[in-house]
């Protein structure tokens, strides 16, 4: 029922929204998606409860800076955003 409200009211879908956090954050994303992403956060609770953990993993890894991350990690899980995102 939730998802059929967010359709009808134009709103994007979960994975949609997925796709927009790192944009959102870096405040790239055009004025229309940036309030239908918000509008989707403010009805969506898993979505939601996704991005706080998102934003605090960020800020987890800005405290940490005294570790170093291997940068096949970081090339690894920046591979894997980009084909989630071109997917969509």
């Amino acid at each position: 029922m939730k998802r059929l409200l967010m359709k009808l009211k134009g709103m994007p879908s979960c994975e949609k929204v997925n796709t927009f956090i790192a944009m959102y954050l870096d405040n790239e994303l055009p004025e229309r998606d940036r309030k239908a992403f918000e509008k989707h956060l403010a009805m969506c609770g898993n979505c939601h409860a996704y991005f706080e953990q998102y934003k605090a993993t960020i800020q987890a890894v800005k405290d940490a800076d005294s570790v170093e991350i291997p940068s096949d990690l970081v090339e690894h899980t920046l591979e894997f955003l980009r084909s989630k995102a071109q997917s969509s």
